[in-house]
């Protein structure tokens, strides 16, 4: 049967078209995500798009409940902008709440990617994004407030998360080759609508530092939490444990 395996549970912004696909593509054999979709509005300024990514956040606790109703191993909100804009502390109150209305291990692709950072034991980030300006800077705030600095930073500053899903799968490498890693000991590449994980292992060669993307922290801890110590691209991070994310979510 599918997910014969593990069965993970994806909570998706309803104009993301790549994040499903994307595990999917990249999970080892016998594990299936499963995904329920909140609404999130295109928008036509900065300030809109911010209050969009936020107001996804009342809808959570029913799609969490939801996919708890099919026995996954674990649930995330795949979203990193609507997970880290609140901060830190509305971060870790979601991924509570989720798991409370899941009856499962629950995270946001957030806690996730720090978590993947920690575990890399990275630091000092080069941070790569298609974000506007209002969001790019949550990131930083986000990240700065987990105890990561930023030491570089490079933003595509698209405002439509439906022209951020049609990119081509090398947009996001060829950003994060632009960006000035002199000072950084990892790359992080946020936004789970943006393709990653076909490019993830050049990247990691050319530049010589571990990356992380929203997804590959997404699929990482899903598997982890899953029980599930293989599968995914030839990179740094998913030859690693995660013992670390079990504790911090309270799960076995």
């Amino acid at each position: 049967m599918y997910g014969s395996r593990a069965r993970i549970g994806l909570i998706v912004p309803s104009t993301n078209s790549v994040v499903e696909p994307e595990l999917q593509g990249h999970a080892p054999e016998g594990v299936a995500f499963y995904a329920t979709r909140v609404p999130v509005a295109e928008v036509a300024t900065e300030a809109e798009k911010v209050d969009s990514l936020l107001a996804m956040h009342g809808r959570l606790p029913a799609a969490a409940a939801e996919l708890g109703s099919l026995g996954p191993a674990a649930v995330a909100y795949a979203c990193t902008s609507g997970s880290f804009l609140g901060g830190r502390d509305v971060d870790a109150e979601t991924c509570a709440s989720l798991s409370e209305a899941s009856g499962v291990p629950s995270y946001t692709t957030s806690t996730a990617v720090t978590a993947a950072l920690r575990a890399l034991g990275a630091r000092r980030l080069a941070v790569v994004t298609p974000y506007v300006a209002p969001v790019a800077a949550g990131a930083v705030t986000y990240l700065e407030q987990t105890g990561f600095e930023v030491v570089a930073r490079a933003d595509l500053e698209l405002l439509s998360n439906l022209e951020k899903g049609r990119l081509p799968v090398s947009a996001a490498e060829e950003l994060a080759r632009s960006v000035d890693v002199a000072g950084a000991d990892a790359i992080m590449i946020s936004c789970t609508n943006w393709r990653t994980l076909d490019r993830l292992a050049d990247l990691e060669h050319h530049t010589g530092l571990p990356v992380v993307s929203s997804n590959l922290a997404t699929l990482w801890a899903g598997l982890r939490l899953a029980g599930v110590d293989a599968g995914g691209p030839a990179v740094r991070l998913m030859q690693l444990p995660g013992d670390a994310l079990r504790a911090r979510l309270g799960a076995a």
